[in-house]
Parts: C-alpha cells; structure tokens; sequence
C-alpha cells in the first residue's frame, strides 16, 4: 500500500515543532547598583519590566536624533527585548565574550501568543552583508520626520546584520554585526512599561541553589536553572503547562 498523504492543522504541527518556541525569554542582568537576583525580586514584586530608555533600534543611524528631544528619541529608538531562543538553549544567550549587554541567568519566560497579543513584534532584520544599505536606513530615519507617530511602532523594531551601517554625514564604519541568532522580540517604547500577569508567565529562571528562594516569593510559578540540562526539569515543565493548559510540548 501506498502513502497517502492527508491535511494536517498547522496549529497542531506547531505543538511540536522544537526549533520554533511558543515562549519568549526575558534575562536580567546587574543594573543601577542592584543584582541581578535583586532585579528580577523587583520585576516580581511589581509585576512589571521596565522601559530602560537606551536606544537599541539601529533605525537610529538613519536619523540625526541630537535634533531630537530625549522624549522623542526613546520613543523611536528604546524597547524592552525578549528572545524566542528554545528552553534548552537559553543558556546560549549567556556568558558571550565581547558583550556590552552581559547577561545572567535570571529572568521569566512568559509565553508568546500572550505577549503578541499586548504589542510585542518579533524584529526587523535587515541584511547588509554587502554593505549597500545605509540609504535603507536612512530612509526608514525619514519616517520620523514625515510619520512620526507611525514611526514609533516601527522604527523600535529595526536591527541590521552584516556590514555596520553608517550614519549621514558620518565616517564609514567598518566591521560586522549579527544578532540575528537571538530571535529578538520587542516591545516598543511608545507602549510604556511591559506589565504582567501570572497567567502571562510559563516558567522563572535563575541558578539551582536560590530555586526554592524564588519560588517561595512567586508562587505557583515554578523556577529551573537555564544553565542545566532543561530535562533534569521535566516534572515542574509539565506542571507548569498544565497549569496554563498548553497543548505544546515542553520537554
């Protein structure tokens, strides 16, 4: 007998597919004097991340933000990032040489139909391997000008990798970037500071030994150490779908 091939729902096939994540990661880091551990007690405690203010779009190179007022600039430029990196690879967004942002392992893993549906976008990458797209750039820094309030949506979103891009009236940089390999998401200043619900959060993350601290301050949601083997959590990942119902696989 033959193979007879027969439709199948794309939203079943998505259950298990393991290279593409129904979560999106948020890691901290050391900030303003504090830990990282302390950090993520404070986002627990108000149950809120906050909008840093940095400008992270590389939409900025297109535009002379200094004739921007700071308001105007973080709202073109700054976002919140998550990451749609697996669980199980979670640990390869940490400890990377020749960071500026350097990561720990602690943060929240929320899932990400629930984050889509408040305004978080997956970003824009925009390949300049060849090195010939700095008038792109310099078009989309337009949009502030001609559409500002649509350009707060968009520009937020935009990354590039290949060759750097160099800003008008600048000196040719040289040099390569590529982030690309973090599947960011982001969530645009203009939405204001990212607030959140239990219902929100899949797992927390954080090292084995403060486990049991953190889950005694963020009940019922379950804690694992992103530099572990993620199956060595089997049992609180299956509890944690089924407190929040979820048809796709975790383990």
């Amino acid at each position: 007998m033959g193979y007879e091939a027969t439709e199948r729902d794309i939203n079943e096939i998505l259950q298990f597919r393991t290279d593409i994540s129904p979560f999106l990661v948020h890691l901290t880091r050391k900030q303003n004097g504090m830990s990282a551990n302390e950090v993520l007690r404070k986002i627990i405690h108000e149950m809120k991340l906050k909008q840093s203010g940095k400008k992270i779009s590389d939409a900025c190179f297109g535009i002379n933000d200094r004739q921007l007022e700071s308001s105007e600039g973080q709202n073109l430029f700054s976002a919140i990032c998550f990451s749609e990196t697996p669980l199980n690879e979670i640990h390869s967004l940490l400890d990377i040489k020749g960071r500026n942002v350097e990561l720990e392992s602690y943060g929240l893993v929320f899932l990400k139909k629930q984050l889509a549906e408040k305004n978080v976008s997956p970003v824009l990458y925009i390949n300049n391997e060849t090195g010939d797209k700095d008038n792109v750039f310099q078009v989309l820094g337009s949009l502030a000008k001609e559409h500002l309030q649509e350009a707060k949506y968009i520009l937020p979103l935009i990354a590039v990798f290949g060759q750097k891009v160099t800003a008008a009236n600048a000196t040719k940089q040289n040099g390569k970037v590529d982030f690309s390999w973090e599947r960011e998401w982001r969530y645009p200043h203009i939405h204001g500071d990212f607030d959140f619900n239990k219902e929100d959060v899949f797992i927390g993350l954080c090292p084995d030994n403060e486990i049991t601290e953190f889950e005694s301050i963020f009940s019922p949601i379950k804690f694992v150490d992103p530099r572990r083997n993620i199956k060595f959590y089997a049992i609180k990942l299956i509890e944690a779908r089924e407190r929040l119902q979820l048809k796709c696989s975790v383990v």
